[in-house]
């Protein structure tokens, strides 16, 4: 109960059910746009929580590629159309890689970390584009999806893959955030600001880098899987080093005040980039960095901040004043 009365949790929940009836009156370039954000703020998110224990992961894009390859080949190879199923392969696939993997990268930091997460994603993204299995340098298309074994006529087929975007973020946002509140969330920032004290407390720092590589890894698993089951396509470029600076490039520009400000940070990259496009389109590149180097100097927090700052003012506003009487009695 005290979770479910978290403020974070509540605006999450509200925001959910405020986009579910609000898509009806959105337009198409808009629904999607917002998918494709929602999914690219999965990965930026599990980035984060990374950050939390001082890691900078470069290998968010191995699992969202994992994630992409998990609706795009149970569709193709195994004839599983359900979106909710599809997602669930792509996660466990994921959980294995990173089981597997993880005990070696928890042993790094700095670094040899992000290079070492890096090159993992570089390596599956060269034996894709060789491989048959994975489509080569084409790719695999998406067919349609059902849901919970409801096929969606094409009236509500968007509707319904919206539906599905939203409700995803909704519920691994609340558990991330969660978990974030946790006492092992909490760790995580211990291992940042002192990983030899937390040794000292009886902790296992190769243990919480390994957990929480793994929660990350289920992170993007299912961000490749609704980006996938949106553009009904995936591609071995879903692996490439691009796409993994790309959500660094969301977590730097959003902060890491709140589990929201990945999701902040994607729409407003993601709006950015389709507006700078379409104004400048030889140059939106240049007005991408221009605003990233706005936000560092003038919101060195991120965007995320204006969240905290809000809750601030908003609690300051609440907070009663002593009376004349009260006053009198302090001075």
């Amino acid at each position: 109960m005290r979770h479910l009365l978290d403020p974070t949790v509540l605006v999450v929940l509200a925001g959910a059910i405020l986009l579910s009836f609000a898509q009806s009156m959105m337009p198409g370039w808009v629904t999607y746009l917002l998918q494709i954000a929602i999914a690219a703020s999965l990965p930026a998110l599990g980035c984060m929580i990374m950050l939390r224990s001082g890691l900078l992961s470069f290998g968010q894009g191995l699992y969202y590629f994992l994630g992409a390859y998990g609706v795009a080949l149970a569709h193709e190879y195994l004839g599983v159309s359900d979106a909710v199923l599809a997602i669930v392969i792509g996660a466990v696939a994921s959980a294995i890689v990173a089981v597997i993997v993880g005990p070696f990268l928890a042993r790094y930091r700095g670094i040899f970390f992000a290079m070492l997460t890096l090159a993992l994603s570089m390596v599956v993204y060269g034996m894709a584009v060789k491989m048959d299995l994975f489509g080569r340098s084409d790719g695999l298309n998406v067919g349609r999806l059902t849901y919970f074994g409801i096929t969606p006529s094409r009236a509500w087929s968007q509707t319904s893959l919206f539906l599905l975007c939203v409700w995803v973020w909704a519920i691994l946002g609340i558990a991330t955030h969660i978990y974030l509140r946790s006492r092992f969330g909490k760790l995580l920032s211990a291992i940042e600001d002192n990983e030899t004290r937390v040794e000292y407390l009886g902790w296992s720092v190769k243990r919480a880098v390994y957990i929480n590589y793994i929660v990350a890894a289920i992170l993007g698993s299912a961000g490749g899987s609704l980006a996938a089951a949106a553009a009904r396509y995936a591609d071995p470029s879903l692996a490439y080093w691009t796409t993994s600076g790309e959500f660094v490039f969301i977590v730097l520009i959003s902060g890491q005040a709140s589990v929201l400000s990945p999701l902040f940070g994607s729409v407003f990259l993601e709006t950015l980039r389709t507006y700078a496009s379409a104004f400048f389109p030889d140059e939106w590149q240049l007005v991408l960095g221009a605003v990233m180097l706005v936000i560092i100097l003038f919101l060195p927090r991120g965007l995320g901040h204006l969240f905290v700052l809000a809750r601030r003012t908003i609690t300051r506003g609440r907070t009663p004043r002593p009376s004349p009487e009260t006053e009198g009695r302090q001075s």
